[in-house]
């Protein structure tokens, strides 16, 4: 099987195009062909997209796109349409955390590019139930998680070493992470806050910092994917504060390191993280909720530890040995 996997692409930068690295090497690992097609260019190169796809996909059997909300929703596009002139099989994941606002304010968009589809992948039960909002046909499957045991560390007492991994955007409202922080360092000062990452709003994180007098907090600026794991393990607690989101793997490489997951409880997070189960939840953009939740793993030694265990076991579900199949059979192809 040959499968082109077209998607706004940017190396080793997780995300959607983690998900489409791990894609490609477990697709390679099992003897298939897996290209990668970037849709990622200068707006005057875009137009030149859909003849460009056209040209190098038709050796492929198979069209896998991946696409969220916005300018995200190129690669639907273009793959779609060069897709069905070449006559392939289609297959979209959708990733957008933003999907309801995105399909509520384009549905005929929408609707013209996930019907011409084979198959329309969703990642959560989020996804899944705005799908069927707007009518539109889905499959589940979710994120892959690259599970290695030698990651997992089982802390003998969680320490106040919090780190956030989301980029520096407005949607990660990461100001909900320093501003709980402040609250935190009053009762804790020896608490330490690492940031990992870079983008637009990351000048202004510095200076919100800043002004709000935090010590101990590192800006790393921008880290590749590779390195997440040993940044992790220098940790505790894992914080994330998103206003919008979908399915995180952020999260789910925390759990994969021994980390206590504390995230806002927004978009398909509570479909995967059970609040005092397998992580902790607060309301978004709720900062005084935040630093409780964090003061409270701190007092809460054995409560954190079993959460922690627990997710450790609820992430198998996302190992490549139990998605394949499914995706094996939306690619028309036999386990």
């Amino acid at each position: 099987m040959k499968v082109l996997l077209i998607c706004n692409y940017k190396p080793r930068v997780g995300g959607i195009s983690g998900q489409v690295e791990i894609l490609q090497k477990k697709l390679s690992n099992e003897g298939h062909t897996a290209k990668v097609f970037s849709t990622k260019a200068p707006i005057l190169r875009r137009l030149t997209l859909p003849f460009r796809l056209k040209a190098s996909g038709k050796s492929f059997d198979v069209f896998h796109i991946h696409c969220c909300s916005h300018w995200g929703f190129l690669p639907a596009i273009i793959g779609v349409i060069a897709g069905r002139k070449l006559g392939k099989r289609i297959v979209l994941t959708y990733h957008g955390g933003g999907g309801e606002s995105f399909f509520d304010k384009h549905p005929k968009l929408v609707r013209h590019f996930l019907t011409r589809t084979d198959t329309n992948i969703v990642l959560s039960e989020f996804l899944a139930q705005i799908f069927k909002k707007h009518g539109l046909p889905y499959i589940t499957i979710p994120n892959i998680l690259e599970l290695d045991e030698s990651h997992f560390r089982l802390r003998e007492k969680l320490n106040p070493n919090y780190i956030c991994t989301r980029a520096h955007e407005t949607l990660y409202n990461i100001p909900c992470i320093l501003r709980a922080f402040k609250q935190v360092q009053t009762q804790c000062p020896e608490a330490t806050l690492t940031l990992l990452g870079d983008g637009s709003e990351h000048q202004n994180l510095i200076n919100l910092a800043e002004e709000l007098g935090l010590q101990n907090v590192t800006f790393t600026g921008k880290v590749d994917n590779n390195e997440i794991y040993h940044h992790l393990d220098n940790a505790d607690i894992l914080l994330s504060s998103p206003t919008i989101d979908n399915m995180p793997v952020s999260l789910l490489e925390a759990m994969n390191a021994g980390l206590l997951v504390i995230s806002s409880n927004v978009g398909g997070v509570p479909y995967m993280v059970k609040d005092k189960n397998s992580g902790l939840l607060f309301k978004s953009d709720n900062d005084e909720e935040l630093a409780q939740k964090m003061l409270w793993a701190l007092t809460n030694q054995n409560e954190a530890k079993n959460i922690i265990l627990k997710a450790k076991e609820n992430i198998s579900h996302y190992r490549w040995e139990n998605i394949k199949e499914q995706l094996y059979t939306a690619y028309g192809l036999p386990a």
